[in-house]
């Protein structure tokens, strides 16, 4: 890693020392290592980081004073080693943790200083052709044209650094809410280059950044300067890359930070609120992902468990998808329990967390979906008493099959007589003994 050791010339030890942390090459491809040397020397590092923070850390309590430029350096070195990384350990991540208090009231001039010297010449020869790098407004149009996207890709030294995406991560971590508006242009244009890269690992980096950010920046900066359309449109792409091991994570990440981009930039009850939203069900997880991702089961359980959240965000404008949500989570409650061993309920256990959401948002609809609703509740349930499992995922299903009933006979009374009659509560209707 390129700490700054140019900044710290008053104290050549402690250059060194911090070099020392620089992140070998290997870890970028420590999940494909088959050379066992290679393997030993990336754990031998490892351990060595270890023992260099525990050094560096006694050394911070003998000294109080550092400049400026070495501040910065500590917090370049020390920052790619807070997160759960390749490259870290549990008690790396806890002693790294443990230096960095001391720069968690980060002010302006410093976290300028980081970005300036350490994010922004990493990033500045790939800039990001819908971005102004000098101002971090959204451009009018693309720069370069469709080629423009392309030499966006080329020669993209910034991921030399391992550690140079965890360092803005912090930055934009500790960066407070008046602090953007003069931090804007620093931070913006390697959001973007993140978030479309072709490697769906930085992607993911990006939406965790890009989460960060909204829980602290101000939504008229987002709106000013046209990145609240350019954020949606960018992490609305990542939907669809369904075929990488990272996929599931990705979805997981994309579809939450979506709704509160949504929320924080659109006022409620607006259609702009409304469209953006059945974009992200309509299009998204239902256009994309159960259309083209069917065949990864991991991909679409955790399209299934962002599911109620977004349920909750639409509310009853849900109800024009039922068509495509009441059948497909009917499926994946019956289809695990049909045709395959009951060894995990996780796939069924989120969809019936789904459904029992969705029956509450869209009560008034129920009338047209009860029925299909209770065959496959009682499905999946006579398949989970037969299998005679009683593991802590069987026990999970049972409480939510029970719920979905239950929320089930609320908003369709007559299903009372049907499946839950008055003298019995959902608990005994459904004991298996």
């Amino acid at each position: 890693m390129a700490v700054l050791v140019s900044s710290l010339p008053e104290d050549a030890d402690l250059a060194e020392l911090l070099s020392e942390l620089c992140i070998p090459q290997d870890f970028k491809r420590y999940d494909d290592l088959t050379e066992v040397d290679a393997v030993v020397q990336l754990e031998e590092w490892r351990r060595k980081a270890y023992t260099i923070l525990a050094e560096f850390r006694a050394r911070l309590r003998e000294r109080a004073a550092y400049t400026l430029g070495q501040q910065a350096g500590i917090v370049s070195a020390v920052a790619p080693l807070v997160e759960e990384r390749n490259w870290t350990t549990e008690n790396t991540r806890e002693l790294s943790k443990d230096i960095l208090t001391a720069y968690n009231d980060a002010s302006l001039p410093f976290l300028e200083y980081i970005l300036v010297q350490k994010i922004k010449p990493a990033f500045q020869h790939n800039p990001h052709p819908d971005v102004n790098m000098s101002t971090g407004r959204k451009m009018p149009r693309s720069s370069g044209g469709i080629a423009g996207y392309q030499d966006h890709f080329e020669n993209q030294s910034w991921k030399q650094d391992l550690g140079t995406v965890d360092i803005l991560l912090w930055c934009v971590r500790h960066t407070e809410g008046p602090m953007f508006e003069r931090l804007w242009h620093l931070i913006i244009p390697p959001i973007m280059t993140l978030l479309d890269d072709f490697e769906v690992t930085y992607k993911l980096r990006g939406v965790e950044i890009v989460s960060e950010m909204l829980k602290k920046v101000p939504a008229e900066i987002l709106r000013r300067t046209g990145i609240d359309g350019l954020l949606f449109t960018t992490l609305t792409k990542c939907i669809a890359f369904l075929d990488r091991p990272e996929s599931a994570a990705l979805l997981r990440a994309v579809i939450p930070t979506c709704i509160f981009l949504v929320q924080l930039t659109t006022p409620p009850g607006s259609s702009q609120r409304f469209d953006q939203l059945c974009a992200l069900l309509g299009d998204g997880i239902i256009g994309i992902v159960w259309l083209h991702g069917m065949r990864a089961e991991d991909v679409v359980r955790a399209s299934v468990d962002v599911l109620p959240a977004l349920f909750k965000a639409l509310g009853i404008g849900c109800a024009r998808y039922l068509k495509a949500l009441i059948p497909q989570l009917v499926y994946l409650l019956i289809t695990e329990s049909v045709n395959t061993p009951v060894t995990s309920h996780s796939i069924q256990l989120s969809s019936a967390l789904a459904l029992r959401v969705v029956i509450v948002e869209c009560s008034a609809r129920m009338h047209i979906w009860k029925g299909t609703i209770l065959d496959g509740v009682c499905r999946c349930w006579v398949a989970l008493v037969e299998s005679g499992s009683r593991s802590d995922d069987s026990l999970k299903l049972e409480t939510a099959l029970q719920d979905v009933c239950a929320n089930l006979v609320q908003a369709c009374p007559s299903m009372s007589e049907v499946c839950l009659p008055v003298q019995y509560s959902a608990t005994n209707v459904f004991q298996s003994d």
